[in-house]
């Protein structure tokens, strides 16, 4: 079988006809749609097994152990296909989008996934003015050309449908990491940059539809950010650099974002005592590696002094300071 598309539903019935129609509008013939219901309290089900009795290449599993990694991840188990697109229920893909990146992995065969742009709209398709800077060029780039790119500024992270990836990358890399929540997708892609050749295709993909209610956007309106991607670099990355060889560039982002957030955690929390309590997280979290005095002595002052005008200092010139100098001695 040539593709797989595995979609994680959770209380998605208004959008299963949509997304099974954006596959099928792709024009592929040799696909299978595996759908993986992650505890719906809704229709979604009833929808689903709709389809399936009316196209065999649709199929239904079912995940217990709630989060989009562990949905995504069965998914991906029970997947047949060489390439395997991730696709997020509520969003929709331009017409010919997937067609071009299987190209792409059929001409390249030393590449190990492509990807392509994403727009984000609050409206469908349909209503989106699609944009013009296109293309349709493929750029080649070895690793980890791509994963510094994304773990440098996250504002160039695309979403898990702007992928297409070869199966046996999961083989190689692993899955999604299951103890991360809503980060999970950009910590595989840029361990997968960092490890693989990945081509770039100059296309619009798909429409990531931003409503209300999807999980990421309820998260990022409960949670600074500072603390949604704590879970990330000490779960991914610090693994990461703990085992394998990387370049200088790699531990310079890795050492600085884990100390700008755990500084910028200490100021979002409100009491002493739960600062005190945070502080001793974090300096558990990092028990794998020596932390810096100075880092230790500043995060003190601002458990006591949860001041935005310390954290600058902290942020603009210890950090700075303290990884030039810890990078120096790597």
């Amino acid at each position: 079988m040539k593709l797989s598309v595995v979609i994680p539903v959770y209380n998605g019935q208004d959008f299963i006809q949509k997304s099974y129609d954006s596959i099928l509008y792709q024009g592929i013939s040799d696909f299978e749609i595996v759908y993986v219901d992650n505890n719906s309290e809704d229709d979604s089900v009833i929808a689903i097994e709709r389809l399936i009795a009316l196209d065999s290449r649709v199929s239904l599993l079912f995940q217990p152990k709630q989060g989009a990694a562990s949905a995504r991840n069965m998914g991906i188990e029970h997947a047949k296909g060489d390439y395997i697109y991730v696709f997020d229920v509520d969003d929709e893909i331009y017409e010919g989008a997937l067609q071009r990146m299987i190209q792409v992995l059929d001409t390249y065969p030393n590449v190990s996934a492509v990807f392509g742009k994403m727009v984000k709209s609050y409206q469908g398709i349909a209503t989106t003015p699609k944009p013009t800077d296109e293309s349709h060029k493929v750029i080649l780039k070895a690793a980890p050309h791509w994963g510094l790119y994304w773990f440098a500024n996250l504002k160039h992270v695309v979403g898990p449908p702007a992928f297409l990836y070869r199966r046996n990358v999961f083989v190689s890399i692993g899955l999604y990491n299951e103890g991360i929540r809503n980060n999970e997708d950009t910590a595989l892609d840029i361990k997968l940059g960092m490890t693989s050749n990945i081509a770039f295709l100059d296309t619009y993909v798909y429409l990531y539809y931003k409503h209300a209610s999807s999980t990421i956007e309820t998260a990022k309106r409960k949670m600074p950010r500072a603390f949604m991607i704590w879970p990330r670099l000490v779960k991914e990355h610090l693994p990461f650099y703990m085992a394998h060889p990387v370049p200088e560039a790699f531990k310079r982002l890795l050492f600085t974002q884990l100390y700008q957030s755990m500084g910028r955690q200490l100021v979002y929390t409100k009491t002493y005592s739960d600062r005190r309590g945070l502080r001793r997280d974090l300096l558990q979290d990092l028990s794998v590696v020596s932390l810096p005095m100075a880092i230790q002595l500043y995060l003190l002052i601002l458990v006591a002094l949860p001041f935005e005008v310390f954290r600058k200092v902290y942020g603009y010139y210890v950090v700075p300071f303290v990884v030039n100098h810890q990078i120096s001695k790597l």
